[in-house]
């Protein structure tokens, strides 16, 4: 009996090896009925909703400033998305003179 206990101890110290720490800490928070905070994932979540508004960053500048009264920063990267810039040459070919 203790020599199935200690290969399957062998084996779990193996799995943990192989797991990312930030994973295994979460899953030890999660087992302690806590929830674990996510920082980048709801920095991303932010980010995106912000990009996809289309109110030319009024509502991002709203935030910033509410924040900034609270006395916290807005830490998401760049304001806006660089825009493309516009082609050379028009999207459709034009025809020129008479077709027959």
């Amino acid at each position: 009996m203790a020599d199935l206990r200690k290969e399957l101890l062998r084996q779990m110290a193996a799995i943990r090896r192989t797991i990312d720490p930030k994973v295994l800490d979460q899953a030890r928070l999660a087992v302690q009925g806590k929830v674990p905070y996510d920082q980048d994932g709801a920095k991303q979540a932010v980010a995106r909703f912000l990009e996809s508004r289309d109110d030319g960053g009024a509502f991002r500048r709203k935030l910033e400033q509410e924040l900034r009264r609270e006395g916290a920063a807005l830490d998401l990267g760049s304001a806006a998305k660089p825009e493309a810039p516009a082609p050379d040459h028009p999207l459709k070919p034009r025809r020129i003179g008479r077709i027959a």
